[in-house]
Parts: structure tokens; C-alpha cells; sequence
């Protein structure tokens, strides 16, 4: 992906904008029109029953979002930008492919 190494606040965003683009496009893409905070677990939720793979990938992103996004003392590597991209792009085939 090619971010810098030492943009740390860089390498955070690009985390949380690969979970979105997989949760929404998992979200819809099996037409759940919900929009409450539930909704995260009611995608993964139907996900594990569809794709247990993609599910579990999917249920990772969402973790490594949330360690980007509120554990500020651990310091975030480009690479796990790198793996998040990776993952988002396995998770976004998956259901457009459906």
C-alpha cells in the first residue's frame, strides 16, 4: 500500500476506512436496511452463517478498527494498514461476488 511508516495517524485511518468499506458493503449487500450500533453484530451475525471464513475475517478488521481507533498507546505499524487493506479487499470480493 505504500504508506508512510512514520504517519502513524495515516496508517490509523486507512484501518478504520477498510473495516466501513467491508462492513458496508457486507451490510449492504445483504440488504439490511438497520442503521443502530447492533448492526455491526447483526452483519457478522448473518456473515458466520453464510461465510464463516469471511465472517472471521471481517470480525478481525473490526477489532484491528477498534485498536486504531482507541488504543492510543500502542503504536501501529504500516503493516497493519497493509494487512487491513488485504483483508477489506478479500471481505469486499466475497459479497460482490455473491
Amino acid at each position: 500500500m505504500g504508506l508512510e511508516k512514520n504517519n502513524e495517524a495515516r496508517i490509523r485511518t486507512a484501518i478504520g476506512r477498510a473495516y466501513y468499506a467491508s462492513f458496508l458493503t457486507a451490510r449492504n449487500t445483504m440488504s439490511i436496511g438497520e442503521k443502530t450500533p447492533e448492526v455491526h453484530k447483526m452483519v457478522l451475525s448473518i456473515l458466520y452463517r453464510k461465510n464463516p471464513v469471511i465472517a472471521n475475517k471481517l470480525h478481525y478488521l473490526r477489532r484491528l478498527r477498534n485498536i486504531a481507533d482507541y488504543d492510543t498507546e500502542l503504536v501501529i505499524e504500516a503493516d497493519g494498514a497493509d494487512k487491513a487493506v488485504k483483508l477489506a479487499e478479500e471481505i469486499i470480493y466475497y459479497c460482490l461476488k455473491r
